[in-house]
C-alpha cells in the first residue's frame, strides 16, 4: 500500500509541476506589471498560449536538420525528469531513490544543450546569437553549479536531494555560513538562469515547437524554484506513504513558497533589470566565486573537527 501511495504521489507531482509552471510564469508577469504600475494580463495568458500554439502546425525547412525538429521534445523532457525528481509537496516518492543533486543539474544541462542545438541548426541569426549568448553563460554557470553541488554533498554527506533534505531538517548543512554562501549561490543561478528558453532561441521553433519551448522554460524555474526550496527550506513535505489529508497539508505549503518565492524573484529581477546576457554571466561567475568560498569553508571546517 505504501509503495502504491508513493507511486500516486509521484504521478500526482509531475502532474502539478506540469499544471503550475505556466501559472507560476503568468503570476510573475502579473507581479512584475503591478510591481511597475500596470495592470498586467491575467496569470491564465500563458496557459492560454499554450493552447493556441500547440494547435499549430510546425513549418518545415529545407535547411533544417532532425534536431530542429526533435530538439524541443528532447529538452522538454530532460526538464520533466528533473521535475520529477525535485519533490514539490511531498517526500519519499516512488522516484526519490533516483533523486541525485548531480542527475538533476545534468539533466538541466541536458535541456540547454538541446535547445542551444535546435538554435544553431535554426540557421537565423536571432536563435544564433541567442544560441551563442546561452552556451556564453553555461561555461560559468555549470561550473558553478559542480562546485555548489560538491558543497552540498560534503555537508550532506551525499548527493541524494532527500539526505539532504533530512540533514536540514535534523539541524542544517552545518557550517551554517557555508550553507548560507551555497544558497547565495544557488540564487544567483536562479536570477542568471531564469527565462533562458524564453529568450531568442524559441525563435527557431515553429508552431506548437513554441509551446514546448515555452513550456520548458517555464518548467525549467519552477525547477529551481523547488530545488533552492527542498535543500534549504525542507518543511512542510508530506511523507508520500501518509495518504491524501497530508498530502493537501503539503500542498498548502508548496502554494505557500511558491507565493513567497516568485515575488522575491520578481523584484529581484526588477532591481537589477531584465537580466541581460553580459549581466547573467557575471551572476554565474559570481555564484562560482561564492560556491567555491562554501567549499573551501566546509573543507576548512572538516579539517579543524
Amino acid at each position: 500500500m505504501s509503495l502504491l501511495l508513493s507511486l500516486v504521489a509521484q504521478i500526482l507531482h509531475v502532474a502539478l509541476m506540469l499544471a503550475a509552471a505556466p501559472l507560476a510564469a503568468g503570476g510573475a508577469d502579473w507581479l512584475e506589471a503591478r510591481f511597475s504600475g500596470r495592470s498586467g494580463a491575467s496569470i491564465l495568458l500563458p496557459w492560454r498560449d499554450l493552447v493556441r500554439l500547440s494547435r499549430k502546425t510546425v513549418a518545415e525547412t529545407d535547411a533544417g536538420s532532425p534536431v530542429l525538429r526533435f530538439a524541443p521534445a528532447a529538452a522538454l523532457g530532460a526538464t520533466i525528469a528533473a521535475a520529477a525528481l525535485v519533490p514539490s509537496f511531498s517526500r519519499s516518492m516512488a522516484l526519490s531513490p533516483l533523486a541525485d543533486i548531480l542527475v538533476i543539474v545534468s539533466l538541466l544541462t541536458v535541456a540547454r544543450v538541446a535547445m542551444v542545438l535546435a538554435a544553431l541548426d535554426a540557421g537565423a541569426a536571432t536563435p544564433g546569437l541567442a544560441a551563442q549568448q546561452s552556451s556564453a553563460l553555461a561555461v560559468p554557470a555549470e561550473a558553478a553549479l559542480i562546485i555548489a553541488v560538491f558543497a552540498i554533498a560534503l555537508m550532506a554527506g551525499g548527493l541524494n536531494l532527500d539526505l539532504a533534505m533530512g540533514q536540514m531538517r535534523d539541524g542544517g548543512l552545518g557550517p551554517a555560513a557555508a550553507s548560507a554562501v551555497v544558497l547565495a549561490a544557488l540564487l544567483a543561478l536562479a536570477v542568471a538562469d531564469d527565462g533562458f528558453a524564453l529568450s531568442g532561441l524559441e525563435q527557431a521553433e515553429t508552431g506548437n515547437g513554441v509551446a514546448v519551448a515555452r513550456l520548458t522554460g517555464w518548467l525549467r524555474r519552477l525547477v529551481w524554484i523547488d530545488l533552492i526550496g527542498a535543500l534549504f527550506l525542507p518543511f512542510g513535505f508530506a511523507t508520500a506513504g501518509a495518504g491524501p489529508l497530508e498530502w493537501s497539508i503539503g500542498l498548502a505549503c508548496w502554494g505557500l513558497k511558491l507565493a513567497v518565492f516568485i515575488p522575491c524573484l520578481c523584484a529581484a529581477r526588477l532591481t537589477a533589470g531584465r537580466v541581460a546576457a553580459r549581466r547573467a554571466t557575471e551572476l554565474a561567475a559570481f555564484a562560482i566565486m561564492l560556491a567555491v568560498i562554501a567549499a573551501a569553508m566546509v573543507l576548512t571546517s572538516a579539517r579543524m573537527a
